[in-house]
C-alpha cells in the first residue's frame, strides 16, 4: 500500500467526527466522443465519511460570484472587454453546471441540473445503479490495481474501473456502490466517460450548493424530456414562439440566428448525441 492511500485512509478516520469534511479530493475529466469531435469538462469530486459532492469548478466559483454585488460587476466588465475584442468564447461560463450531491447514510444523491432558464433538482436512492463485479478483469488507472465492474442504469449501458485499494465508495457523478473509488468509467456507446486525472487527500469543507435558490423540485424524466425539446429547437419559447427565423441573437458572446442554432443543435442531436441518461425517451 503507498503513501498516499494510507494518508488518505488515516486522514478519513481523523474526519470521522466531521460531516462537512471531505477525506480525498480527485479530478476527473468528462469526455464528450462525438463522431471522433472530443470535448473535454473537468469535474471534481470531494468525498468524505458521510457525503461527497461532484462538481466543475468554474460553475461553482461562478455561483458563489453571483451572490457578490462587486464580484458580478467585474465579471460583467470583463465579459463586455472580451466580447467587445471579438473574443466571447473566452467568457467563463456555466455551460458545464451540473452538481451531484451523495449522502452515504440517507443513501440517496441530489442533482442539481439546468439548462437555459430551468433549474431542477430532484433526489433519487442509490439502488437505482446495481454492479456485476467482474473480479477477474483488472486494469492499472493512476498507478492503482482496478477491477472491472458493469451496470445497466437509465438507459445506459456502463463499464466502470474501481480501485480497492482506495476503499472508499464513491466516483465521478452519480456512480457509487462498489468496494473502492470509481477512477474510470465508459459507456458501451463511447460517447460518454469519466477519467481521473489525479486524486490527493484532503480535509476541505464539502462547500454545498451555493445557489440552491435558484431550482425548483423536478421529476427526472419530465426533466429530462424538458431538456431534449429545447435541443430540438433552443428558441421555440423566445417571443412566445414567434422569434423570426432569422432573428439575431448572441450565443456565449457568439452572434447567431434562430435557424443556424436550430441547425446547429439539430447536427449533433443528427450524430448521435444524447444524454448521460436516455430512459426518457421510454416514458
Amino acid at each position: 500500500m503507498n503513501r498516499t492511500v494510507i494518508s488518505i485512509i488515516s486522514l478519513m478516520a481523523f474526519l470521522s467526527a466531521f460531516p462537512q469534511a471531505a477525506s480525498i479530493k480527485v479530478g476527473y475529466d468528462y469526455v464528450m466522443n462525438l463522431d471522433g469531435q472530443l470535448r473535454k469538462d473537468d469535474y471534481i469530486l470531494l468525498s468524505g465519511q458521510q457525503q461527497s459532492m461532484f462538481f466543475n469548478p468554474t460553475a461553482l466559483q461562478m455561483d458563489i460570484t453571483s451572490k457578490d454585488d462587486a464580484a458580478r460587476q467585474a465579471y460583467g466588465a470583463m465579459a463586455a472587454r472580451l466580447m467587445e475584442a471579438g473574443r466571447g468564447d473566452e467568457v467563463p461560463n456555466r455551460a458545464v453546471s451540473m452538481y451531484v450531491f451523495k449522502d452515504f447514510e440517507k443513501q440517496s444523491k441530489t442533482v442539481y441540473d439546468d439548462f437555459s432558464d430551468q433549474f431542477a433538482v430532484y433526489d433519487e436512492p442509490f439502488d437505482q445503479m446495481k454492479w456485476d463485479i467482474i473480479e477477474d478483469s483488472t486494469k492499472t488507472v493512476l498507478g492503482y490495481e482496478c477491477v472491472k465492474a458493469v451496470a445497466d442504469y437509465h438507459g445506459r449501458d456502463w463499464t466502470v474501473w474501481f480501485a480497492p485499494e482506495i476503499p472508499i465508495n464513491d466516483g465521478p457523478w452519480k456512480f457509487a456502490g462498489l468496494p473502492g473509488l470509481i477512477l474510470l468509467a465508459t459507456d458501451s456507446t463511447g460517447l460518454h466517460s469519466f477519467v481521473a486525472n489525479g486524486l490527493e487527500s484532503s480535509g476541505a469543507k464539502i462547500p454545498g450548493m451555493p445557489r440552491a435558490d435558484w431550482y425548483h423540485k423536478e421529476d427526472r424524466i419530465k426533466y429530462l424530456q424538458a431538456r431534449y425539446k429545447y435541443l430540438q429547437d433552443p428558441l421555440a419559447d423566445i417571443a412566445g414562439g414567434n422569434l423570426p427565423p432569422n432573428a439575431k441573437v448572441f450565443v456565449n458572446g457568439q452572434q447567431t440566428t434562430r435557424d443556424e442554432l436550430r441547425r446547429r443543435f439539430l447536427k449533433i442531436l443528427d450524430a448521435g448525441y444524447d444524454f448521460l441518461e436516455t430512459d426518457y425517451h421510454d416514458k
